[in-house]
């Protein structure tokens, strides 16, 4: 049987208008063509929820680690080195490798993953939050409650101060982390244009100077940081090693930072959107004792159908490595495969009503924004609790919030590429 082709590819669409609201889009997709074959960029994407929870459940489908092959770019011999140099680094990224050791990693990484480091980092949390409203607050004060970007405020220092803290980085430095990320994101993104390559070339390059001596020193000297934690991270006498530490904390700075920030993003978009739903959580929020450490189930279905609603991470790449049957289409070894998880979140035969936002949404397994099966996002319940710190203390600043400035009329632009969504910007009054 012909593979079903699509002439419209959302993974490299610059279409601002489809940017801004994929949905329609992904709707007739899931509906027509649920698996379909993309012939100029050589690869299958995804759309159905049934197809898409039933691959990231299935490791005969592995993780493809050279995505650059299939850029829609003629790549040339000035930038080898580039590559190379990306290369080097997410071939040791957790999300890139394939048991076996893909579990020994893991099992490694967890250690300083697990409830009690997300619980110990409330408080920093907490503060950090209060330190970025406070200085909102004070602008807004002397400049007569002129309107915030939320974004550039709040969702980009928050989570990269986080991080920044994990990983023991200077407050200081946190500047230039965020370029570094950023260019970084761009590919991991898809955007694959040759300057976008050759800057995450050096972007990598400018980190993995500056992390191995950093790790050296913390070899040497253990100090109170997650970095120290994944250095003496032991099992069975087995250690992580200088390459997959690099490799791992520059992955942890691209999701913990720029995912965070499109999560945060994307909760104060759809709730300034939905005014009655943001209505209900505030309301929750100004009778819940402040300070508590454990979210209330108001607040943990409201993280959920953020995640299910907008989530920040679109696709995910997988490489079948075994023919198989789906939706009529045949997936052959070899075949790349992108699977579009926010279209499968919205899949109106998973969730019911599955456009509506609805906060008081029950939580649901099938909701698949972190992933499922062996390659769940790693650091999940971080992205989880600081979205619920976020939104607790921006609450607790003001009841309500409402587009302002140049996103007044309504009209809010999304970030390129597809892969990564988030606002650019997000106004604020």
């Amino acid at each position: 049987m012909l593979a079903t082709q699509v002439s419209f590819n959302p993974l490299t669409s610059t279409d601002p208008i489809f940017l801004n609201d994929p949905y329609p889009v992904l709707q007739k997709m899931r509906a027509e063509t649920p698996v379909c074959w993309s012939k100029k960029n050589k690869y299958w994407l995804i759309s159905r929820h049934a197809e898409v929870s039933a691959i990231l459940r299935d490791t005969t489908f592995e993780k493809q680690i050279q995505t650059w092959k299939h850029a829609p770019n003629p790549l040339i011999v000035s930038i080898l080195p580039h590559i190379k140099s990306i290369s080097g680094v997410s071939n040791n990224w957790l999300l890139n490798l394939n048991p076996p050791n893909h579990g020994r990693v893991r099992s490694l990484l967890n250690k300083a993953f697990t409830g009690q480091v997300v619980r110990d980092l409330r408080p920093t949390i907490e503060a950090l939050s209060d330190d970025l409203i406070a200085k909102i607050a004070a602008r807004s004060a002397e400049t007569n409650n002129a309107p915030f970007d939320l974004i550039e405020d709040f969702a980009i220092p928050l989570p990269m101060a986080v991080i920044g803290h994990m990983l023991g980085i200077p407050p200081a430095q946190e500047g230039q982390l965020k370029d570094w990320s950023t260019k970084l994101a761009a590919v991991a993104g898809r955007h694959t244009d040759l300057k976008v390559l050759i800057a995450a070339g050096k972007a990598v390059e400018a980190l993995t100077a500056y992390l191995r001596p950093a790790i050296e020193e913390r070899r040497r000297a253990p100090k109170d940081d997650l970095l120290s934690t994944l250095v003496q991270a032991e099992m069975d006498g087995d250690r992580l090693k200088t390459e997959e530490l690099v490799g791992n904390c520059i992955l942890l700075l691209i999701a913990g930072h720029e995912t965070t920030t499109n999560l945060i993003g994307n909760a104060l978009y759809s709730l300034v959107r939905n005014a009655e739903q943001m209505a209900i959580l505030s309301a929750h929020l100004r009778q819940e004792e402040q300070g508590s450490s454990t979210p209330s189930p108001l607040m943990t279905s409201t993280i959920a159908e953020v995640l299910r609603y907008e989530s920040p991470a679109q696709t995910a790449p997988r490489l079948a490595t075994v023919e198989v049957e789906m939706a009529g289409q045949t997936v052959r070894p070899g075949d790349m495969c992108w699977l579009l998880l926010g279209s499968a979140n919205r899949d109106e035969q998973v969730f019911a009503d599955a456009a509506r936002f609805d906060i008081n949404r029950a939580p649901s397994n099938q909701m698949l924004s972190f992933g499922a099966g062996i390659h769940r996002c790693i650091g999940a319940s971080l992205a989880e609790v600081e979205l619920e710190i976020a939104l607790s203390k921006l609450f607790a600043w003001r009841e309500a919030f409402a587009l302002g400035g140049s996103n007044s009329n309504g009209h809010v632009d999304f970030r390129v590429p597809f892969t990564l969504r988030g606002p650019q910007a997000l106004w604020l009054q």
